[in-house]
């Protein structure tokens, strides 16, 4: 071998050492580094003319599985879908508080019955009325705190959303930065291993805020999608857009998660935007959807049903009854009846003018069941009004009924042995005559009506509806013109429809008490009902058509918005009705008693009544008492918390497990690394000394001559 050779061998140790001992100290230098996978140097023996001629370096390889790159990604994003919920629900934890204080709303319920009880053994003392419906004002006040408290986590689950969807942004424009740098690198055979550590690391947020698959191209670049397979980065850029809402409540209609193409360098949109909601499975992103759309959405529902039964006992009661002294005047609720629609009542009710001693001035009774002198409304407010010293009117819906006479009092009264019925409320029940609680929406939808009538609306009147499938994707917007539609049956007919309709994904039908039910054809389980705007308004109520039946989850969930007590009878506790008519009572006897307690001990017994509670949200359809409901309301709410933080734990373990995995592949050992730095170290202290050796001879040789 000549000197040359020699020399040409020896410098090839030098560099390619010097090479190795730059990358090991590397190494050591990002042993706490997170996310660092340590470098390791790759070398073969230079061939010239068929003759080994020193070392190169083949490759400094980043020591990585990528599998277990994967799984830990994959593993990430489900981690942090289930922390963002379990934090949501820790927050909502702390605003229902302990079920087992005497603060918790299971209590508050407890206390009202309490206070009837009391109240019950003597209905005339103020105070005790006072303390009922203090206690009263207690839960419902309570009632109104976790409405708003739902709707709020709702708004900051839309917001983080919104800051979510900017941080993806800004990672996906990192990677597509990164990208062209590593084939660059590739493509002139320089290390990568720098850019590949960068890369993981934006990758590795990026999973913990959306759910991505990672493939590798063979120019050394890197494709992004979705666990779907929708590309994020395939060498063109995608950016999200979400615009969170200023203001949430029950009935906000969210935007859509727009996806689409932008240039590289200016980020101007290049394409149309698409809806990217169903695209998201798993991440933050995930986790913020689902409490937005989802689980905040079922409590608030489950809330409204709540909120609904209870207004709807202690209103049956109040209604049922009369206060003493009777009230001048009593206005009702807004309903769907109008004067010309037929009375859809059975049975009998007595209207009634008391003077100041509570003496009856005239009155009346009138039975539904006799449909030839009582066809309509119209015919029941004419004898009622030719028959009293009062006046009873149905004015765009709203029943009233107030006594000529200011000193004198109304009452309405069902017979006691063939009460009038509709839908299973007496007439003063239905109409909301003398309700003790009233809220944002009733809740209660069995309106009473049949198909067969008028529904009074114009024809070019509309309902448009929004269908959203199981996995967030929009599946079609639809509007449904009123028509030559006259009957309520035509307009669910109408709506029934699979061309011009939404027959497609749900089957609209009256039941026997005149409520509309809806439920998911076979071929789109989970798909969810929307009401986008809705310019219907039935007869002269002016209650627009999904108002009056109770479509959407607005409307149930509003049942416990702004639900207090009627503010006449919190001002004056003895509006609270606990006195029965005396249905026998002549014109000039009694007929109402103070200090009768047969009201009291009605609302006693709401506290062992079964009631029978809809479908809401998690919870199932049922006949429990109020109490049981409010527990199960709370129950349900705390299952979610644990559910959400047994996820986050279950995950989170499996994630420290891969990520343990990956280390021992991927991680630096200190160990390790001093050895291989010895081992570079001595080589290149006998290549340097073969070079010297060379020297020496290079300098004999020229001695010589």
């Amino acid at each position: 071998m000549s000197l040359n050779s020699i020399l040409t061998t020896s410098l090839s140790g030098l560099f390619t050492n010097q090479s190795a001992i730059r990358v090991t100290s590397n190494n050591i230098a990002n042993v706490n580094t997170e996310g660092y996978a340590r470098l390791r140097v790759n070398t073969e023996t230079n061939v010239l003319q068929g003759s080994s001629a020193g070392v190169n370096i083949s490759e400094i390889e980043r020591v990585v599985d990528r599998f277990l790159e994967g799984a830990l990604r994959t593993a990430g994003s489900n981690t942090s879908e289930f922390s963002v919920q379990r934090e949501f629900h820790d927050r909502l934890q702390g605003v229902l508080g302990d079920p087992s204080s005497n603060s918790s709303l299971s209590a508050r319920i407890d206390d009202i019955f309490k206070a009837i009880s009391d109240l019950a053994l003597n209905p005339a003392d103020v105070l005790r009325r006072q303390q009922t419906l203090s206690e009263i004002s207690s839960f419902t006040d309570q009632i109104n705190l976790f409405h708003e408290q739902i709707q709020n986590l709702r708004a900051d689950a839309s917001q983080q959303m919104s800051e979510t969807v900017e941080q993806i942004n800004e990672e996906l424009q990192r990677i597509a930065e990164l990208d062209p740098l590593l084939k660059r690198q590739k493509a002139t055979g320089g290390e990568t291993g720098g850019l590949e550590g960068q890369l993981a690391l934006s990758l590795n947020k990026l999973s913990a805020l959306v759910d991505i698959k990672v493939e590798r191209n063979p120019e050394g670049g890197v494709v992004v999608t979705t666990q779907s397979g929708y590309p994020l980065y395939d060498g063109a850029l995608s950016q999200l857009e979400y615009d969170a809402p200023g203001v949430v409540d029950s009935g906000t209609q969210f935007p859509n998660i727009n996806i689409y193409r932008v240039n590289s360098d200016t980020l101007a949109q290049t394409s149309t935007a698409k809806d990217f909601t169903q695209h998201v499975r798993s991440g933050k992103l995930a986790g913020l959807l689902a409490m937005r759309d989802e689980q905040l959405v079922d409590l608030s529902l489950s809330l409204g049903e709540m909120s609904a039964r209870v207004m709807d006992e202690f209103n049956a009661v109040q209604n049922q009854f009369a206060s003493v002294p009777p009230p001048n005047s009593m206005t009702g609720k807004q309903t769907i009846v109008d004067a010309a629609h037929p009375t859809g009542f059975t049975g009998q009710t007595t209207f009634a003018v008391l003077d100041s001693s509570n003496r009856v001035v005239n009155k009346i009774t009138i039975d539904f069941d006799d449909t030839a002198t009582y066809p309509d409304m119209q015919s029941v407010i004419t004898a009622v009004n030719g028959a009293l010293d009062g006046t009873l009117s149905l004015t765009n819906g709203v029943m009233s009924f107030t006594a000529d006479d200011a000193t004198h009092g109304v009452v309405i009264a069902d017979d006691t042995t063939n009460p009038s019925d509709r839908a299973g409320r007496g007439f003063s029940h239905f109409f909301g005559m003398n309700d003790l609680l009233t809220a944002s929406s009733s809740g209660v939808y069995e309106t009473g009506v049949t198909g067969t009538e008028a529904h009074g609306m114009g024809a070019t009147e509309a309902i448009t509806f929004r269908v959203v499938g199981a996995n967030g994707a929009e599946l079609a917007t639809v509007s449904v013109p009123v028509g030559s539609t006259t009957s309520f049956q035509d307009m669910v007919t109408a709506i029934n429809s699979g061309a011009t309709g939404v027959g497609n994904y749900f089957n609209f039908s009256f039941d026997a008490d005149g409520q509309l039910n809806y439920a998911n054809t076979a071929n789109y389980a989970g798909a969810k009902l929307e009401v986008v705007n809705d310019t219907t308004s039935i007869g002269s109520t002016g209650l627009a058509f999904t108002e009056a039946f109770g479509i959407g989850d607005m409307h149930h969930a509003n049942a416990a918005r702004n639900i207090e007590l009627n503010p006449a009878i919190k001002e004056d506790p003895n509006r609270l009705a606990l006195a029965q008519f005396d249905l026998t009572a002549a014109a000039g006897e009694v007929a109402l008693t103070d200090g009768d307690q047969r009201g009291a001990l009605a609302f006693q017994q709401l506290e062992t009544a079964l009631v029978h509670f809809d479908a809401a949200g998690e919870l199932k359809a049922n006949s429990v008492t109020l109490s049981q409901y409010v527990a199960r309301f709370l129950g349900n709410a705390g299952l979610q918390a644990q559910r959400a933080q047994n996820l986050e734990e279950d995950n989170l373990a499996l994630q420290q497990e891969i990520a343990q995995r990956n280390a021992d592949v991927s991680g630096v050992n200190m160990d390790e690394e001093l050895a291989n730095l010895v081992v570079y170290q001595n080589a290149y202290g006998a290549a340097a000394r073969v070079l010297s050796s060379v020297q020496e001879l290079y300098d004999a040789l020229l001695a010589a001559v």
